[in-house]
């Protein structure tokens, strides 16, 4: 599907986790490629998809319970290929075995996964994993330029963490972080954020700059803030365009690019969705 969104997140240090979503309409596709990789693919069915025959390594596997809402584990390695008669839509994350050994030190697992336990063929109720691919649709939606890259990396590593938690043999993760950051780490922190307001970073550099792993600082930058890293670019973005709006004539536009927006239009419906009027509304009734 050479049209399918894809989301490559820079999450795990280059290692190639993506989000992708694959929405095949037609019936009969008939069979596909077999496909091969170090990698496993983590698929929230958006559609009940009963009638299709999976193969693996050769060998043929009936599939079970493949209802809307379900979660199912690929495990890339077994050559697998699939007999598609029914349409299928599935919100993928797309899990190298690198990426599983990276966090290691990016989501302090405390030994690297080799594996994550399945069944072939099957599928499993999965709210927590169920409700971070839906999150993920809209940025999948967006224009690459509007794509919000924080949010991206968060939800992979959240995604990430639970999905090596459930299926990967971790019987618990290391103790949860009482504090929030010291001044000097929020203080870094935020001052990168506001140097990066139009995009371009990504957690792993924020994380590094405060010598933490990311998922201590994600934790650590919440208890300091009261909002994840994205939450706070966002009102970080609003509070200066508000700023501007007000107290400048410096045109829409202007201010969308100096706030970090992709153009007037995609500030415009930031701005409209988060504050409830347009910026041109906004703007009136402050001068009133």
């Amino acid at each position: 599907m050479p049209d399918a969104p894809v989301l490559t997140t820079r999450a795990a240090r280059g290692t190639g986790l993506a989000f992708l979503e694959l929405n095949c309409e037609r019936r009969n596709v008939g069979i596909t490629h077999p496909v091969r990789e170090d990698a496993f693919l983590v698929a929230l069915q958006m559609n009940t998809c009963p009638d299709f025959d999976l193969y693996a390594d050769g060998k043929s596997i009936a599939p079970k319970d493949f209802d809307a809402g379900t979660v199912a584990i690929f495990d890339l390695r077994m050559n697998l290929a699939t007999d598609l008669r029914d349409p299928f839509h599935a919100v993928n994350l797309y899990l190298p075995h690198k990426a599983l050994v990276a966090m290691g030190d990016d989501g302090d697992i405390p030994r690297h996964i080799q594996e994550l336990h399945h069944k072939v063929g099957e599928t499993v109720r999965d709210p927590v994993a169920r409700d971070l691919l839906l999150a993920i649709r809209p940025a999948l939606a967006a224009r690459p330029e509007e794509t919000p890259e924080l949010f991206v990396d968060h939800v992979a590593l959240a995604l990430s963490v639970h999905v090596a938690r459930r299926y990967g043999d971790v019987a618990a993760l290391p103790r949860q972080w009482g504090g929030g950051l010291a001044p000097w780490q929020e203080r870094q922190a935020k001052e990168l954020l506001d140097a990066h307001m139009g995009g371009g970073l990504t957690l792993n550099a924020l994380a590094r700059s405060c010598d933490l792993s990311i998922r201590h600082f994600t934790r650590a930058f919440r208890q300091s803030t009261g909002m994840a890293p994205y939450q706070w670019l966002q009102h970080r973005r609003m509070e200066k365009a508000k700023q501007l709006l007000e107290t400048s004539s410096t045109s829409l536009s202007a201010i969308a690019l100096d706030c970090g927006f992709a153009d007037q239009s995609h500030f415009t419906r930031t701005f409209s969705r988060v504050v409830g009027v347009t910026p041109r509304t906004w703007r009136h009734t402050k001068r009133e």
